[in-house]
């Protein structure tokens, strides 16, 4: 099988993979188990250290049940998994420490259960696009056949949205001003926010492919053709992303001399893509900081609505009020289970990742440039308080926060 552009490390990740495999069986009764993600399509990075492998990124894998699994018994078995090759598991990420992030212990399993009724019925996700394509079965029949044939203009742009997002947020979480980031895991970050930087223009243009390397071949040819207004403010993106797309592929040597002002060109660059993406997904004019955080935190309908629509065949805004309700109920559930009190959440207008997300262009163009800009700090903590008890008091603490925050919705398994 080939889950990386290296054969030697294939087999090391092979032999990882067989352990999960037992374990996984061991504890559930499954049909099939299958890989996905860029160790599915075979461009998983990978860095070798003393003869050890150590994956950059999780691996994807599905378990295909006739019944559902609890979440909660997903992640025993994830934890589990995890354990058996050596790794803590995704349990451990909250509270979060930037010191711990290093490439060494970094890595979980995400693990996923899939019916084999839904397996039929997989809604039109990016991460679902191709699902036949860009996967390996790892044990029992190949049932990838089984799901639909999702065609690109099915897939609702609120999925790249969700993409650059993440990444910004991830480019915050993980960068340090003490410089208690791990160079080499902070290289993957800064490569994750390139290709959803890739993957968002892409997705605007049509010409979205399941493979990042297939992808980037597309962006260098059209890139200057499709976006020139963007060109005109980067002309170098292209060979940004190229340069980090070879990264990838072979991540066993730095792509660069400073990783500090690798930081701040990525934060430059996720920065304009995202106010030039927004303007076309939301369908109006964003040019300053200010109008990309209004537009963020008021685009919750316009996110949410293709999910409620294909979820329960009718009008959006007939679900969307009590999907607002749950979200706020859930979220506040989860954060008191941290002793994190914060009846504010239930007054806001929208739900907590509006406010999450909606701070996170503050927060992250406050440390753009080697000195902190504290008005723009201000403004993203303001934000980020509406749905979290900040206590932080610089830029490093405040970071901390968020990433809890972040952290506690988007691991809710909704």
């Amino acid at each position: 099988m080939k889950f990386t552009q290296n054969k030697q490390i294939n087999k090391k990740i092979e032999s990882q993979l067989n352990t999960i495999c037992k374990e996984i069986l061991n504890s559930v009764n499954t049909k099939s188990i299958i890989l996905a993600g860029s160790f599915g399509y075979g461009e998983g990075p990978v860095k070798i250290k003393k003869e050890k492998v150590y994956p950059f990124n999780d691996y994807d894998i599905y378990i295909i049940t006739k019944k559902p699994i609890s979440s909660e018994k997903i992640d025993e078995i994830a934890s589990k998994t995890a354990n058996k090759i050596g790794y803590r598991g995704i349990k451990y990420f909250y509270n979060f420490k930037k010191e711990e992030q290093t490439l060494e212990k970094n890595f979980y399993i995400d693990l996923k259960c899939l019916t084999l009724k839904q397996l039929k019925k997989l809604p039109p996700r990016l991460k679902y696009y191709n699902f036949k394509e860009s996967t390996q079965t790892l044990y029992g029949e190949d049932l990838t056949h089984l799901t639909p044939n999702l065609q690109l203009d099915e897939i609702p742009l609120s999925e790249p949205a969700k993409l650059l997002l993440d990444r910004m947020s991830q480019l915050i979480e993980y960068y340090s001003l003490e410089k208690k980031y791990d160079r080499e895991f902070l290289t993957y970050i800064i490569q994750q926010a390139y290709a959803a930087c890739l993957t968002s223009l892409l997705m605007l243009s049509k010409k979205y492919r399941s493979k990042y390397s297939e992808n980037n071949k597309t962006f260098l040819k059209i890139y200057k053709k499709d976006f020139p207004e963007l060109y005109k403010k980067l002309p170098n993106l292209h060979l940004n992303i190229n340069k980090y797309v070879k990264w990838k592929l072979n991540p066993q040597k730095s792509p660069y001399t400073s990783i500090e002002k690798e930081f701040r060109l990525c934060t430059k660059h996720i920065y304009e893509v995202s106010k030039y993406f927004f303007s076309k997904f939301l369908n109006k004019e964003i040019e300053t900081l200010n109008e990309l955080s209004n537009a963020i935190l008021n685009m919750s309908y316009t996110f949410y609505s293709p999910y409620l629509k294909y979820q329960f065949k009718i009008k959006p805004n007939l679900t969307y009020p009590t999907l607002n309700l749950f979200l706020r109920h859930k979220y506040s559930q989860r954060i008191k289970i941290w002793n994190k009190k914060h009846r504010r959440i239930y007054f806001n207008k929208y739900p907590p990742d509006s406010y999450i997300f909606a701070s996170v262009p503050y927060l992250l163009l406050s440390v753009s440039e080697k000195k902190v800009n504290e008005p723009l700090l201000n403004k993203g903590t303001s934000i980020l308080k509406k749905v979290y008890p900040v206590k932080g008091k610089n830029w490093e603490q405040i970071s901390l926060d968020y990433a809890n925050a972040y952290i506690g919705f988007f691991m809710m398994k909704i």
